[in-house]
């Protein structure tokens, strides 16, 4: 009887995870073509015009130039410098498949390009603020930090020290300003960030 019942329960068993098995094979082909149909469509996308998107723009922006005499303060100013003559485009979490559909495959190696330049960026903002904020100039440093925040950076070590700066000076006002910002961000970064801010507040 026992020997019957452990054969029944076997046959069970198998037969639920063929079940699974096969409900997860037609899943996961469901997802490759839609996947593939998208692409597809993404190909024959005719170009758009790309010269009206939200570039990162300069213009009003007072930063810290040539104020202390560092090496890697000077790197990161030159690199700013060099980056300010390029088109530069937060696309951080936009799939190459989405771009395409949205602007046609034919601007994907441009704003590939503006993509890279807003990584560098961002590296180079967080570096520059960083540095300035080891060099006792919280000011300064505060003022890259913020422009960063404010073009959409995702680097969470940009946002924790830019929170810990507005804590030390007492305004928490601007952390719940950070809250919003981050609240907008399309990275995976994001959930971490807030948790950061919220801490101020706990």
């Amino acid at each position: 009887m026992a020997f019957f019942l452990l054969i029944g329960w076997t046959l069970i068993f198998m037969a639920v995870v063929t079940y699974k098995r096969m409900k997860a094979n037609h899943i996961n082909q469901a997802a490759e073509r839609a996947f593939w149909d998208r692409e597809d469509a993404a190909n024959r996308t005719r170009k758009q015009d790309i010269s009206h998107l939200n570039y990162v723009d300069f213009s009003g922006v007072a930063l810290p130039f040539a104020l202390f005499k560092d090496d890697l303060l000077q790197q990161c100013e030159s690199q700013i410098q060099t980056l300010k003559e390029k088109k530069i485009l937060n696309l951080t979490g936009i799939s190459n498949t989405d771009l395409k559909l949205k602007y046609g495959p034919a601007n994907l190696t441009a704003l590939t390009q503006y993509d890279q330049n807003f990584t560098l960026l961002a590296r180079t903002l967080n570096t520059w603020g960083q540095r300035l904020n080891e060099l006792s100039h919280p000011k300064e440093a505060i003022c890259v930090l913020a422009f960063a925040v404010s073009i959409g950076s995702d680097i969470r070590a940009t946002w924790e020290l830019l929170a810990k700066l507005y804590a030390d000076s007492g305004d928490l006002a601007k952390i719940r300003d950070m809250k919003t910002t981050a609240a907008t961000l399309n990275s995976l970064t994001k959930n971490s960030i807030l948790a950061t801010l919220d801490s101020y507040f706990e």
